[in-house]
């Protein structure tokens, strides 16, 4: 399932997806304090989402981003999940992050297809970042791709359903174009000072997977990527092979 909301907003800092971050999680707060606490419990397990930012005429102004409108798809297989996320963003006009103001506008249901089939292309929405198990990112092109992005899959798939892999991927890529993002958190703030940003190193573009069906079909709905809670790593179901 996916939601889609707009949001109206002169600018933002230039690691926006960490205001993202926040106006989902003081959403899902909203909806429900109960499920906030149990969801956010372990902070360092992912958790059932991925998103990606559509932002409209932007201008880059040196660390801020000038814009028109910023537009969020969320995607996740947990229902309850999307539930709190919609009441939330529902419940409150206006969302603050370290003075820069959002204020909501439309909020739809996005569409989702439905994979049956063992070989799909998919489009990038938000770029891949794939790591090894240094934390150095991995280019499309290396040999080792496709085993770290197994890798990544089983871990992902596992902490969702309690299941790895069904099967392994096999994984072809089409066209991808290198993209570094310049991103910040609370920790690294603190660490390095609020001028200060971490680089990563991702890919944009399509690729084909193959494997398992309910495997593919969990992976365009939750994300395949590090940092998919951060808006990198989401999906879109570019041709669906026979």
């Amino acid at each position: 399932m996916r939601i889609i909301c707009s949001f109206q907003v002169k600018k933002l800092p230039i690691h926006y997806r960490m205001a993202i971050v926040s106006i989902l999680k003081e959403s899902i707060r909203a909806s429900s304090e109960e499920y906030y606490e149990r969801l956010y419990a372990q902070a360092n397990v992912t958790k059932p989402f991925v998103f990606s930012p559509f932002l409209k005429n932007f201008r880059l102004k040196g660390d801020e981003i000038e814009l028109d409108e910023l537009r969020v798809i969320i995607s996740s297989p947990d229902y309850e999940f999307l539930l709190h996320v919609y009441n939330g963003l529902q419940s409150q006009k206006s969302f603050k992050y370290k003075g820069y103001e959002f204020t909501r506008r439309k909020i739809v249901m996005g569409d989702e297809k439905k994979i049956t089939s063992s070989a799909v292309i998919f489009r990038t929405l938000s770029p891949l970042l794939i790591e090894d198990e240094n934390k150095i990112p991995i280019a499309p092109d290396d040999p080792n791709y496709e085993k770290h992005m197994n890798y990544l899959a089983d871990m992902i798939l596992y902490e969702y359903r309690g299941k790895g892999l069904y099967k392994s991927l096999t994984v072809r890529p089409v066209r991808f174009k290198k993209t570094v993002i310049k991103e910040s958190n609370r920790q690294f703030a603190e660490k390095y000072g609020e001028g200060q940003h971490l680089y990563f190193t991702a890919y944009h573009g399509l690729f084909e997977l193959k494997g398992h069906p309910a495997d593919l079909q969990l992976l365009y709905q939750l994300g395949l990527s590090k940092r998919r809670n951060q808006g990198f790593g989401m999906l879109e179901v570019e041709e669906v092979k026979e």
